[in-house]
C-alpha cells in the first residue's frame, strides 16, 4: 500500500540525508498491514538514546496516535538476579545510594525482567479493536503508579508508537510492528546522558559514582552489546542522534519531519 510523501522537504547533506529519506520512503510505502486497522511503530535503541523523546514527539504531533512503553510490562524483583561474587558490592546496603534504586537499574538491563506475554496479549487486543489498560511505571520512584494508568482505544488512536530496549529481540512483539525504527547513539553520548540522569541520586558522592559506573560496566554495557545493538539489523530505519529540546520540540531536523509526515498519513488510513 503506497502513501503520498512530502516532496517539499529539502535535502541539506545528500551523502547522509538522501539515504535516510529514500529509506523512509521505501519502508513506509512497502508496509504490509495484513488486514490490521491498527498501525504499530516500534522505536528501539540503547539506554538514554532518546527513544521516549522521539516517541512523545510523534505522539504530540499526530492526533490519532498513542504510546506504549516497554516499562509498562516491567517485573521488578520477580526473578533471580545473576550477580557474581565479584559484583556483590553493587547490591550491598549503602546509606548514600538507595539499594532499591540500584536493583532497579540492574533489572531493567535484563530482558527476563519484562512480561512479554502480557505485552503480546495487549498488542493482540489492540489489533482486534479492543480497548486496553496500560500500566504506568514511575521510573523515578521505581514502582508502578496505578493512578497514572491509561486506556488506549485503537478506534480513536489507530497509530500506536512503542518504545523499548528489547522490542526487536522478542519475535512475538517484533512481528506486530509495521515499522521498526532504531535510534543510534554513540556509547559515550549515552553514558554522559545516563550519568546526568542519575546525578540527583548520586548526590556528588564519589563512592556512589563508583558503584554506578560498576553497574554500567557490568550490566548496561553488556545488555546493550548482547540484547539491543545486535537487533538493530531488524529495523527498517536507522536514525542517528537528533537534538530535541527539553520540551520535546524538534529543532528543525528534516529527516524526522519527513518521518513525521509519513506517520501522519499512516494514522489516517481507514
Amino acid at each position: 500500500m503506497n502513501f503520498m510523501l512530502n516532496k517539499k522537504l529539502k535535502i541539506i547533506t545528500p551523502s547522509i540525508r538522501k539515504r535516510s529519506f529514500d529509506n523512509i520512503e521505501h519502508s513506509v510505502s512497502n508496509i504490509e498491514f495484513k488486514g490490521k486497522k491498527t498501525v504499530f511503530v516500534g522505536i528501539s535503541g540503547g539506554q538514554a538514546s532518546g527513544k521516549k523523546q522521539i516517541s512523545q514527539y510523534f505522539h504530540k504531533h499526530i492526533k490519532r496516535s498513542d504510546t506504549i512503553c516497554e516499562m509498562s510490562f516491567f517485573k521488578p524483583g520477580e526473578k533471580e538476579r545473576n550477580i557474581s561474587k565479584e559484583d556483590e558490592y553493587l547490591i550491598k546496603d549503602y546509606d548514600y545510594y538507595s539499594k532499591e534504586r540500584r536493583l532497579y537499574l540492574i533489572d531493567i538491563c535484563d530482558p527476563d525482567s519484562y512480561d512479554y506475554e502480557a505485552f503480546y496479549q495487549t498488542l493482540k487486543k489492540l489489533s482486534e479493536g479492543h480497548k486496553v489498560k496500560i500500566p504506568y511505571f514511575d521510573e523515578e520512584k521505581c514502582k508502578f503508579d496505578n493512578e497514572k494508568d491509561k486506556i488506549i482505544d485503537p478506534i480513536q488512536t489507530p497509530l500506536i508508537i512503542i518504545d523499548g530496549y528489547f522490542i526487536f529481540r522478542n519475535q512475538k512483539i517484533r512481528d506486530f510492528l509495521n515499522l521498526k525504527i532504531y535510534k543510534e547513539v554513540e556509547d559515550d553520548v549515552r553514558l554522559s546522558r545516563l550519568v546526568l540522569r542519575e546525578e540527583k541520586y548520586l548526590k556528588n558522592n564519589f563512592d556512589a559514582y563508583q558503584i554506578y559506573f560498576g553497574i554500567y560496566e557490568r550490566f548496561y554495557k553488556i545488555s546493550y552489546d548482547e540484547y539491543i545493538s545486535t537487533y538493530k539489523k531488524m529495523a527498517n530505519i536507522l536514525l542517528p542522534d537528533y537534538c530535541v529540546t527539553e520540551d520535546n520540540e524538534l529543532e528543525g531536523d528534516e529527516t524526522l519531519e519527513l518521518l513525521l509526515s509519513n506517520l501522519t498519513y499512516l494514522s489516517k488510513r481507514e
